[in-house]
């Protein structure tokens, strides 16, 4: 028998010699260190250079920790849910009186519309420190020459927080896939080395806008620039002072995967890209991989990125965190006597798997929903390397028949050609030639589906009745709760000559989005919805344009619109209305024109919520030329400028996206397959009420029981047109009568920027300096927004003209100019040479003069 010596070996006693110094050393260290600074709710602000770049500031170089003295930045209140508690309890419970409403539980809470905005300012905020209440907070720094950063941090906090900055230039990046040939077994993956790569695909690249050509240097994607290597394509000589490459004449245009399959796009920046790879003309392959129901594959793509999967390896060596994979069809005659025929069938599968009948048999939890048109398959053979041996299609109600196979054991694979389904595969045995009947095979789908009817509700009930007429042409809108447009999937679709739209790839995203229908010659008289999984239809009656939906992948819903038009003047018998007045305010991220009155609302931005909008009456011009009028003659001017406000008619605050159920108008009812309501406590654990409208699978798709407020939104339906006008005290009539509806008339519409905890107004109104695109094409409207018609100000961009323009210049009589203060905005002054409109008075956009007529809203 052997035993284990208690003495330690000569390797052992150094290494106890070494523990014992290290613990001397670390017990030394430990006294020598200062007692912890305590918590203070006074944040001071360390910005720093997080590395050591030679290039930049044009060679001057700087060296990681640098301090850096001249910054920007701006605190958000970091808003988002907490997995502080992981056992259920209070208010994080379901029997909780504040459950869900008061669980900060991610998956309870769900994600707010908006981070608002604590503060802003520059680096003399700082000097010696910021005072700020308990709470978690996110800090972003700018500063000239790096890239914008930030962190997170809790107060109160102990010491001062540090913010590094990554200075420019920053390397740039690589996209690559990898394209082989999905035949062994063809199952949607890679499966190296037994599946060859696959040359000569061309690669697109798309981001927001659409197809992305250049690279970040302005040249053709895929140029080749001089000193880098044509295989790895790294190694460019880069020429200062703006260490750039020098591109090889003649190169780039095209990105085409090589004799491996490897399909490199380098020379990108940082962004979110969709990447496609594009078969060799007059071939027949077909895609069978997806990443989430498309051709293309997302590319998230940060600075130094070589495009190789951060963290899956292949026999040891970094493999493309893209693949495209592809089939060619072949339907041999596999010299057999054996068939495997079936049909494949869309599934809509529920959570929890509960109830569900397929062709007699207990199907848990999933339903038939319609064939599959024009299926794929494929059957690998396992005795021969699993390779594929007969590719071909099913018909257009999905059946398909595989004859001539032999006896053996093979991989059967089928999928839609357009991938909004899921890949599906199963083992397949055939015996003594026989006839395999897999009968229904089934196929989940990627997305949420969505459709319905806008239609002319005559009788004004918000269901579409028979004889009721579909309105062509109405667009249907998924914005996310912050109202900017989904970003994927369905995202804007028309209604047919039917009055039908259909979203057939709505992101399932499993958390409320908004649904969104407006035109302004109708006004909207009811909604009526119905989950796939519903029972019975819902209708809501009542005006309003937005509509919360939860998406759930794989499954779906209707929702009709009944609207009607708004009667215009001079229509028999009806007396004329509109629609009022209604908007935006939008954070207005992307500045590319060069009048903001032309500002318009870009697909990505943020509505601006909890924002005072006022409406008031103008004033008309005397006819005595005894007050300052504007341009037109109609209306008088202020001593600033504005067009005077007369009395105040009504007043409102922007929306803000609520969670349905919030007020307990949800309505929401989880159900199974059967539409049955799932029990609380029995099916699940999670919804006991009808108001618990959650954001996850087991709520499958739902809608909200009445319209939805949305980041930003606004509108005016009415006024307090009698003695004294709207008292904002009371947000009342001063005279005790109720509001009256707008009529067709002229209105000034101010939108007031709130203070911050500083007494610092939160938001500036675009003004002409703002521009920060320095390219693009400049379009006027053909039919112009409303006219700007706030205080007139001095353009005044920094570094062109005279800075600084004259003190109380008078450009009206009776209108004073205050002094200019020039706005610091290098692209502009350095890409366009500053505005149009230097040193001319301009007015500000906070107040627009909006003309309203009958027949329609505006």
């Amino acid at each position: 028998m052997s035993t284990w010596s208690t003495r330690p070996s000569p390797l052992g006693r150094l290494l106890n010699v070494f523990l014992a110094f290290v613990m001397l050393i670390s017990s030394q260290m430990l006294l020598a260190v200062p007692p912890a600074q305590a918590a203070t709710n006074t944040l001071t602000l360390n910005v720093v250079s997080a590395r050591t770049e030679p290039r930049a500031f044009g060679g001057a170089g700087v060296v990681a920790g640098v301090q850096v003295t001249d910054f920007k930045y701006i605190i958000n209140v970091d808003n988002t849910g907490t997995t502080m508690t992981r056992t259920p309890s209070g208010d994080c419970a379901p029997g909780g009186g504040g459950y869900p409403n008061d669980c900060d539980w991610v998956s309870i809470a769900g994600s707010a519309s908006h981070a608002p905005v604590y503060t802003q300012g520059d680096q003399s905020d700082f000097a010696p420190g910021m005072d700020l209440p308990d709470g978690r907070y996110l800090i972003s720094v700018l500063a000239d020459g790096y890239k914008l950063d930030g962190a997170h941090f809790t107060m109160p906090i102990n010491g001062s927080l540090t913010v590094g900055l990554q200075p420019l230039p920053l390397p740039d990046a690589t996209i690559r896939a990898f394209v082989f040939e999905d035949v062994s077994p063809t199952n949607g993956a890679p499966d190296v080395p037994a599946e060859n790569g696959l040359p000569g695909f061309v690669g697109h690249i798309a981001d927001y806008l659409g197809e992305v050509t250049t690279d970040v240097y302005g040249n053709a994607l895929c140029t080749l620039y001089e000193g880098e290597d044509p295989e790895t394509r790294t190694g460019a000589t880069l020429n200062p002072p703006d260490y750039e490459p020098t591109p090889i004449p003649g190169t780039g245009g095209a990105c085409v995967s090589d004799a491996n399959g490897m399909l490199v796009i380098p020379h990108v920046g940082p962004n979110r890209y969709a990447l496609s790879a594009v078969a060799p003309d007059g071939s027949n392959w077909i895609q069978t991989t997806t990443l989430e129901g498309n051709h293309d594959w997302d590319a998230w793509v940060m600075e130094g990125a070589t495009g190789y999967d951060t963290e899956f390896v292949v026999a040891g060596e970094p493999f493309p965190a893209i693949i495209f994979g592809f089939v060619n069809p072949s339907t041999p005659n596999l010299g057999g006597s054996g068939t495997i025929k079936g049909v494949v069938d869309a599934f809509k599968t529920y959570v929890p798997a509960k109830g569900g009948v397929i062709g007699g048999e207990p199907m848990t939890g999933s339903r038939i929903d319609k064939p599959i048109d024009s299926p794929w398959i494929a059957l690998s053979d396992l005795q021969a390397g699993d390779t594929a041996v007969w590719i071909g299609q099913g018909d257009a109600n999905g059946a398909f028949s595989i004859p001539n196979v032999p006896d053996g054991n093979y991989t059967l694979t089928w999928w839609d050609e357009p991938q909004d389904y899921i890949l599906n595969l199963q083992n397949v045995t055939v015996s003594n030639g026989e006839v395999v009947d897999l009968g229904v095979i089934p196929l989940n789908g990627w997305w949420t589906t969505l459709e319905g009817y806008v239609f002319n509700d005559a009788n004004r009930n918000g269901v579409r009745d028979a004889g009721e007429q579909g309105i062509s042409g109405f667009p249907v809108a998924m914005r996310k709760r912050e109202n900017s447009l989904m970003d994927r999937g369905a995202v804007i679709v028309t209604t047919d000559a039917t009055g039908h739209y259909y979203m057939e790839n709505l992101y399932p995203m499993t958390q409320w989005l908004v649904v969104e229908a407006y035109s302004d010659l109708f006004y909207t008289t009811g909604i009526t919805f119905q989950a796939d999984n519903q029972p019975e239809p819902t209708t809501i009656l009542g005006a309003g344009v937005d509509v919360n939906v939860l998406p759930i992948i794989g499954l779906g819903g209707t929702l009709d619109w009944g609207v009607h038009s708004y009667a215009a003047f001079g229509e028999p018998g009806v007396d004329p209305d509109n629609g009022g007045i209604v908007g935006t305010v939008s954070y207005d991220t992307t500045r590319n024109e060069i009048d903001p009155r032309f500002a318009a609302v870009e697909d990505w931005q943020p509505g601006i919520s909890d924002l005072t909008v006022n409406l008031y009456a103008p004033v008309d011009c005397p006819s005595d030329d005894s007050a300052p009028c504007d341009p037109s003659g109609f209306y008088q001017l202020d001593t600033d400028g504005s067009v005077l406000k007369g009395q105040l008619l009504n007043s409102t605050v922007t929306e803000t996206w609520e969670r349905p159920g919030l007020n307990d108008d949800g309505n929401c009812v989880p159900r199974d397959v059967n539409g049955d309501p799932l029990v609380y406590n029995v099916d699940q654990k999670v919804t006991n009420s009808a108001t618990d409208c959650l954001e996850g699978p087991l709520m499958g798709v739902q809608f909200q029981a009445g319209y939805a407020t949305v980041d930003g939104n606004y509108g005016f339906g009415d006024g307090c047109f009698g003695e004294g006008g709207f008292d904002p005290l009371t947000e009342a009539c001063a005279d005790g009568n109720d509001p009256t509806p707008l009529t067709a008339a002229d209105y000034l519409v101010e939108v007031v920027s709130p203070d911050d905890a500083t007494n610092r107004p939160l938001y500036q109104v675009t003004k002409e300096e703002d521009i920060n695109i320095a390219n693009g094409d400049q379009f006027v409207p053909q039919v112009p927004p409303p006219a700007c018609a706030g205080p007139l100000h001095t353009v005044d961009v920094a570094g062109i003209g005279t800075d600084g323009y004259g003190e109380n210049t008078t450009f009206i009589p009776g209108v004073t100019v205050p002094a200019s203060t020039p706005v610091v905005n290098s692209t502009f002054a350095d890409d366009l040479n500053g505005s149009y409109y230097e040193g001319q008075p301009k007015p500000l956009c906070d107040t627009k003069l909006v003309t309203l007529s009958n027949g329609k809203s505006v």
